[in-house]
């Protein structure tokens, strides 16, 4: 995690503070497709800094 670029991660806790957002609104739905989508990005930028070691 630490190869990530700084970009990258300040969109990670962007959309986690748009996550919490809708959790307070009660906006399950929308607030399972943006955990889906977080985890997909922070799995795939994982991805990215282990092989460009």
């Amino acid at each position: 995690m630490s190869l990530m670029s700084k970009g990258f991660l300040w969109l990670l806790l962007g959309l986690n503070i748009i996550l919490i957002g809708f959790l307070i609104s009660m906006n399950n739905m929308a607030a399972m497709w943006m955990m889906a989508i977080i985890m997909l990005l922070d799995s795939i930028g994982s991805l990215f800094a282990v092989y460009r070691r």
